[in-house]
């Protein structure tokens, strides 16, 4: 199966996994000496969305139909892990404003096709779902379609795209009811319609732009712009059965993708690490060499085992999600909420061995110029994401274990039903 679909790949022309992790570890320098501007600026440089899109970055994860490349778990995972090694924020961005592409698949041709058959540098869509009115907008139906009104946080890959798809309520009640598919939509808005706050200012990935998005008072959204989670899956089964679905593993298979994103910060701190470990001393200690110290040792060694630990949990999962394609079985929620779990270990092992090589680095780390401090904060903010929990997951997954029923908030990806 693999094999028919790099030919598939050859035969229209597109560049094959590798190609794109080639362009990828060659764009690096570039990226690395980036960062400090992108953080400034709170978002990606447009010449580093230049480069990206033309090394088909923003094609990873498009509808086949619209040429996108179809690339299996394990080619789009190393694919962030290179790229994240370059920039982790970078990184982060083409992984989030990915999520926009398999909500495509919930629309009609005619609706998706002149988004992604416009000319256009960046990615064309970014996403904002949400378990909860504080993270969604609300929608009223009227004649022909619908007016909806609201703001989005955390809009992830906005500053760049050309439109969003945005998570409305259209009930009276404040969280969702998973036995109710009728009180979520998604709506397709072109990026113009809405406003842009300027409002991302954090500590760790500030370089996202993962600005909020509102509305200017109620904005009219056609019928044919308007969907459900439910649409989503009945549409992508539509798709999968003419071959020109998305892979199988929806929101889990996100997930476990972006995972390289936290390994790739991962091994670019051990880059700088083990770069600089022969030139420092330790003050007030017998060493004028810092490789020379055990601890030196120990703190190298553990922070290596932690990522190998990490990656190796990302091999499994990806190679799981890889079978189940190919075996074209979806996960099940058992697989579901492994998937979960282990996305974020993941980032919880990565985010702590990055902490413990910034803290062997000395004081001289702590400035803006060294890029430790940058790697070390942008790797922390992505384990805090929701999704990312340690705590949450790790206590679901011990829940499941003991045979105890509990029920849990899901994202709009999850909701099917």
């Amino acid at each position: 199966m693999v094999e028919h679909d790099e030919a598939a790949i050859i035969d229209t022309g597109l560049p094959k996994a590798q190609e794109i992790v080639d362009r990828v570890v060659e764009l690096r320098p570039w990226l690395r000496a980036q960062q400090a501007a992108a953080e400034r600026e709170r978002r990606i440089p447009q010449e580093s969305i230049e480069r990206l899109d033309a090394a088909g970055i923003f094609g990873l994860t498009a509808p086949k139909r619209f040429g996108g490349a179809d690339f299996t778990t394990r080619e789009l995972h190393d694919i962030l892990r290179a790229l994240a090694s370059g920039c982790g924020a970078t990184a982060w961005m083409v992984w989030a404003a990915a999520g926009g592409n398999l909500w495509s698949f919930a629309f009609d041709e005619d609706t998706v096709a002149p988004v992604y058959e416009a000319p256009w540098t960046g990615n064309r869509t970014f996403a904002v779902a949400g378990t909860s009115r504080r993270m969604a907008g609300t929608a009223r139906q009227v004649d022909g379609g619908w007016m909806i009104e609201g703001a989005w946080p955390f809009s992830t890959g906005s500053v760049h795209a050309s439109h969003g798809y945005l998570a409305v309520f259209y009930d009276e009640t404040d969280d969702y009811d998973e036995t109710d598919d009728t009180k979520l939509g998604m709506v397709l808005v072109p990026k113009e319609s809405l406003v842009a706050r300027d409002d991302w200012d954090a500590m760790g990935m500030a370089a996202t732009g993962s600005q909020t998005m509102a509305t200017d008072g109620e904005l009219f959204v056609p019928d044919e712009h308007f969907s459900t989670p439910k649409r989503l899956t009945e549409r992508i089964g539509e798709l999968t059965a003419r071959g020109e679905g998305p892979r199988r593993g929806g929101l889990a298979r996100s997930l476990v993708t972006g995972a390289g994103v936290a390994l790739g910060m991962a091994d670019h701190a051990m880059e700088v690490f083990l770069g600089a470990v022969g030139k420092r001393s330790i003050p007030y200690s017998p060493y004028t060499k810092q490789v020379d110290a055990p601890i030196t040792h120990l703190t190298v060694g553990s922070a290596h085992t932690q990522i190998r630990a990490a990656a190796a949990v990302a091999d499994a999962a990806v190679a799981g999600l890889d079978r189940l394609d190919a075996e074209e079985t979806d996960p099940s929620e058992r697989d579901t909420l492994q998937l979960h779990t282990d996305v974020a270990y993941i980032w919880d092992a990565c985010s702590s061995a990055v902490e413990t090589l910034f803290r062997a680095s000395g004081a001289s780390a702590i400035t803006k110029r060294q890029p430790l401090q940058l790697i070390a904060r942008n790797c922390r903010a992505g384990s805090l994401h929701a999704a990312h929990g340690i705590d949450t997951w790790t206590e679901n997954i011990g829940r499941a274990l003991c045979g105890v029923e509990a029920q849990s908030s899901v994202g709009v990806l999850e909701r099917s039903s």
